[in-house]
């Protein structure tokens, strides 16, 4: 089950918990989802890395093109 962490624009956040580690879940709002390990990654890293990629995505360029 997944548990709604965040809501950043149009990018929401969530978390799971599957073997006692916490895994963040980034849907970006079109379509893609990116995944981040909770013992590399707290919440406040994984809110940084949306707030520096929402700007962009709200100015029309998708996830897809910041791989």
């Amino acid at each position: 089950m997944r548990l709604l962490e965040d809501t950043i624009g149009q990018v929401r956040i969530f978390s799971d918990r599957p073997f006692g580690y916490k895994r963040y879940h980034v849907d970006w709002g079109d379509g893609t989802t990116t995944k981040f390990h909770g013992i590399w990654y707290s919440l406040e890293a994984v809110q940084q890395v949306v707030y520096e990629n929402v700007e962009v995505i709200d100015c029309g360029i998708t996830s897809k093109d910041l791989k």
